[in-house]
């Protein structure tokens, strides 16, 4: 009786494709992400702020920005597991040669430091003596296990 010999190229082969099937198959739909559209007729700039870490009574707080965004497209402004229900945020447009048209800014209550050029700012106190501005940044509920969450900038939500 002969023995049933099989190359081994054909277990690589075989192992090859149950695990690339396994990858395609289980791999997660999308990297987590908080992300900034801008769907108003201006370039608008934007900053993110947020607790650090996700002891969510112990982390300090930080932002970010400046996101510049042309009209019509997005920015991924936070690219790590969304860990935090809160999220705030503050954007203005920038002004257009037209001295006619209307500037808009999203300002709220919630302060934050944040500086004239690109920043990451560790805290939000002691702004004016860190050598920053105090700003004020609207709240942003993107619920408590959401993966992904994009936020639409329009002009009628503007203040």
């Amino acid at each position: 009786m002969r023995s049933l010999l099989i190359p081994h190229t054909v277990f690589l082969r075989i192992g090859f494709a149950v695990f690339s099937a396994g990858l395609l198959l289980g791999a997660p739909s999308a990297e987590a992400a908080l992300s900034f559209c801008n769907r108003t007729d201006g370039t608008i700039e934007a900053a993110l702020g947020y607790r650090s870490d996700a002891d969510k009574k112990n982390g300090s707080w930080t932002a970010e920005g400046w996101w510049r965004i042309e009209p019509g497209q997005c920015a991924r402004v936070y690219s790590k597991p969304l860990s935090q229900r809160f999220y705030f945020y503050y954007a203005h447009t920038l002004p257009l040669s037209s001295p006619d048209a209307k500037t808009f800014s999203w300002t709220g209550k919630y302060i934050f430091c944040t500086d004239n050029k690109a920043f990451h700012i560790e805290g939000d106190g002691n702004c004016a003596s860190r050598g920053y501005k105090a700003t004020g940044f609207q709240e942003l509920d993107i619920g408590s296990d959401a993966k992904n969450y994009t936020l639409d900038f329009k002009s009628t939500q503007a203040r």
